[in-house]
């Protein structure tokens, strides 16, 4: 799947696995060592999809698990 705009909220595509992030102030998260590439969507652990207009913001998503 291509980078896709975020919603505001969990894509159903993404509920359940992995998403590489670029985050509104252009920036891409690096993934922690040992861990699976890319951030769990959702979940205990899963991103913040809300959009609160801050730099922090996931402006881009592509799921890739």
């Amino acid at each position: 799947m291509p980078w896709a705009r975020n919603p505001g909220y969990c894509p159903p595509e993404a509920e359940g696995k992995r998403v590489r992030v670029r985050l509104a102030s252009g920036a891409e998260p690096p993934a922690y060592p040992g861990a699976p590439p890319g951030w769990p969507a959702d979940g205990r652990q899963g991103c913040r999809w809300a959009i609160l207009g801050d730099p922090s913001d996931i402006a881009l998503y592509e799921v890739i698990q």
